[in-house]
């Protein structure tokens, strides 16, 4: 499982190469996913993240976009000056309908750069709600049992007569993933983790990046606090931890 937490880029300034004057390029670094960033009626979408120094990128995250499954250009590059004829970084990404997202090896470089070509879009421009840019963390092993919840938001009441109605709000998922068996060093870069997001910041965790399973959810932690059990073995620790996807 992998944290997609620590975003190098947020303090980034982004250029964007078309931009709808009610959409700004900025909503895209804001946590709420209803908050988009549209193009100026341009199927054609680069964004440039100037990080004002050396930044490291390892993944990239990329939420509530309308990008067609016909896309036919959807990369991450990385490159020490502001030029893309051959960027140290171009890594390909995989459509998917969801959160669109990707694990590299990256590096560490000044400039980074989201580039999209979908001239068969529907809606004749792009949409992106969150584009994060992560020097990733790989968790300990978990437990191949994971819980998985569906969960209705809405609110049922009964009326004094006896009639069911209900106030409709939205459906979402909780997560909750065990790890059996941690060292003292994993226990405490994990402990390192949780006080770094701590619990109403959301982030990124990636189940498979395929999405032919859980994938990519955005997610806060849906706890206050992270228990661990010392096993028999005093080498190693047991825990667990929950999250709720925020959508």
């Amino acid at each position: 499982m992998i944290l997609l937490a620590n975003e190098t880029t947020a303090d980034a300034t982004l250029t964007p190469n078309s931009v709808d004057i009610n959409y700004p390029v900025s909503n895209i670094l804001d946590s709420r996913l209803s908050r988009i960033f549209k193009t100026d009626s341009s199927t054609t979408c680069t964004i440039v993240f100037d990080a004002g120094s050396a930044v490291t990128v390892t993944a990239v995250a990329i939420a509530n976009h309308n990008i067609s499954s016909g896309v036919t250009t959807l990369k991450i590059q990385g490159n020490a000056t502001d030029a893309w004829g051959a960027p140290s970084v171009d890594e390909t990404l995989t459509h998917s309908s969801g959160v669109i997202t990707k694990t590299f090896t990256g590096g560490s470089y000044r400039y980074w750069r989201l580039h999209i070509v979908d001239a068969g879009n529907s809606g004749g421009y792009i949409s992106l709600g969150r584009v994060g840019l992560y020097n990733r963390f790989a968790t300990p092993d978990i437990s191949p049992v994971i819980g998985h919840s569906r969960n209705s938001q809405s609110v049922k009441s009964i009326s004094v007569s006896g009639q069911s109605y209900m106030d409709t709000r939205y459906f979402n998922s909780s997560i909750s993933v065990k790890f059996p068996a941690m060292t003292a060093t994993e226990k405490a870069n994990l402990i390192t983790q949780f006080e770094t997001i701590d619990i109403g910041e959301p982030f990124f965790v990636t189940f498979d990046e395929s999405n032919i399973s859980l994938g990519t959810v955005y997610c806060t932690i849906d706890q206050n606090s992270i228990n661990f059990n010392l096993l028999a073995n005093p080498e190693y620790w047991e825990g667990a931890i929950s999250f709720m996807e925020e959508v």
